[in-house]
């Protein structure tokens, strides 16, 4: 099963490259909550991969969510199944509030063909351009209770159609086919992500190291926020659409693979990215990252001030 998963993250990493999107390397230094990371124009994706969406767990969908909020990106999972058989190409599927798409189906959605259909509770439903609706129903002559005769369906649901409510395939087709129009809206992978709300964050905190770290941030006036399942180990917010992706290091020993998969993602990304060290130590850079004391945190009050440190010590 796990062959087949590493065959479709290579088969979603050759289809984003060919697409024109800057991609992550698939092997992110053994993170769990997402897989690949994407960015093509204003279009950011955290993207992870299951060949059995049922088996996404909601600690995972949080943090996905989490990070996609704070680094101004959508999270998606791409998967081939679910429990009762193959995801259907054209449908946007939800697991603990992330939307789901074939490999098929995403596909479609980088080359520009959004769709506009959803799985939910009872069957499949349509996004409906409710502006639409209502214009192509007043350019008919038509009141809301002939149309709602002529669909079999009540006043009220016409109406809560025409704010933008979903409506089942059957009475989408009804309507498409009574107005002669096309009133499908397309689900917008940005869209989505804009209107999930940020989960609350853990308050056990298993690091002694971050605990001491977040105090000190905060106290400073910085925007930070703690992460998990990634490799880096918390996000700095700064400007609209700026931040930093922060690696923890308590020893100068650690494995530097997550240290090079934070850099390959903030290079994606096109924001800062720094390493705040434990340890004193001379080195100005580990695997490409700035690197701040902690001891030297301390004195930093300012984020112009930790600004120029990191870039002085980028260009060293």
């Amino acid at each position: 099963m796990e062959d087949r998963r590493s065959a479709i993250v290579k088969h979603i990493f050759e289809l984003l490259m060919r697409e024109g999107f800057r991609v992550s390397d698939p092997n992110l230094g053994g993170s769990s909550s997402f897989d690949l990371i994407a960015k093509r124009e204003k279009l950011k994706l955290i993207i992870k991969v299951l060949q059995n969406v049922d088996t996404l767990r909601g600690s995972n969908a949080s943090e996905m969510i989490r990070i996609s909020k704070l680094t101004y990106a959508a999270p998606l999972v791409i998967g081939e199944k679910a429990g009762g058989g193959p995801l259907e190409r054209g449908v946007v599927y939800y697991r603990h509030r992330v939307p789901i798409l074939s490999p098929d189906s995403f596909y479609d959605y980088v080359e520009g063909e959004l769709p506009f259909i959803s799985s939910g509770p009872g069957g499949y439903y349509a996004s409906i351009d409710g502006g639409r609706l209502h214009r192509r129903r007043a350019e008919l002559g038509f009141s809301i209770g002939y149309l709602s005769n002529k669909i079999g369906t009540s006043r009220r649901s016409v109406s809560l159609y025409e704010s933008g409510s979903a409506v089942t395939i059957d009475i989408f087709l009804k309507l498409e086919e009574v107005l002669g129009e096309d009133l499908g809206r397309a689900i917008d992978l940005i869209e989505v992500s804009r209107c999930l709300e940020m989960p609350l964050e853990d308050s056990i905190m298993e690091s002694e190291f971050l605990k001491e770290v977040l105090g000190l941030m905060i106290r400073q006036g910085f925007d930070f926020h703690p992460v998990r399942k990634s490799p880096f180990d918390a996000i700095m917010k700064e400007e609209v659409e700026e931040f930093s992706l922060i690696g923890l290091l308590e020893s100068l020993s650690e494995k530097m693979d997550r240290i090079s998969a934070m850099r390959n993602i903030s290079e994606i990304f096109e924001n800062e990215s720094f390493i705040i060290s434990r340890l004193k130590t001379d080195k100005e850079l580990l695997g490409g990252c700035p690197v701040i004391n902690l001891s030297e945190l301390k004195g930093i009050d300012e984020k112009e001030k930790l600004q120029t440190i990191i870039q002085k010590r980028k260009t060293a």
